[in-house]
């Protein structure tokens, strides 16, 4: 394969060029030059501003800090008040309590201790009544067990001559049936 001849063409002269950077370059200097005149303006007017602005939060500052002592002596001053005042009511309020709970405990107790005696009057009372009623029974039962035995061996006594009849009885039976069967 075959390429084609190249075509030849001819550059612009490098003086062109550079003639042409020249120009640029001086346009991007004056530029660079009025940004810094317009850099140097804006910091002037940033510390001016930065100093107005110091100025006034120390001024705000120091009336804030004034009156935040103002109300801090103020308020502490109306709570220790408030705080001795209600202390004291608190102690007044205690010894009139405790004062009546010392009175209720006596009054009750005084009742209390004629209620006790009261009722171990009457349990000493039951109990003597009741000692002698159970001795009292204790003895009938004793008598009662003794009738009873007594009750029994005369049973047993009449059950023994309940026998003798009975066997009496069964003899003489088996007697008359032995005699009417012509076995004696």
């Amino acid at each position: 394969m075959a390429l084609p001849a190249l075509k030849l063409e001819l550059e612009d002269p490098v003086e062109e060029r550079l003639a042409r950077l020249e120009t640029n370059v001086e346009h991007i200097q004056s530029d660079i030059s009025d940004m810094k005149v317009d850099i140097r303006r804006l910091n002037d007017k940033v510390d001016g501003i930065d100093q107005k602005l110091t100025a006034k939060i120390d001024g705000l500052d120091e009336k804030l800090t004034t009156k935040i002592d103002d109300l801090d002596k103020g308020l502490t001053a109306k709570i220790d008040d408030v705080d001795k005042r209600l202390t004291a009511k608190i102690d007044d309020v205690d010894k009139k309590l405790t004062g009546k709970i010392d009175a209720v405990d006596q009054k009750l107790t005084g009742k209390i201790d004629t209620v006790d005696q009261k009722l171990t009057g009457k349990i000493d009372t039951v109990d003597q009544k009741l000692s002698g009623k159970i001795d009292g029974l204790k003895d009938s039962t004793a008598n009662l067990a003794l009738t009873i035995e007594k009750g029994f061996a005369d049973l047993k006594v009449a059950r023994a001559l309940d026998r003798v009849w009975w066997l009496l009885m069964s003899a003489a039976s088996l007697g008359i049936m032995a005699r009417a069967f012509k076995w004696i």
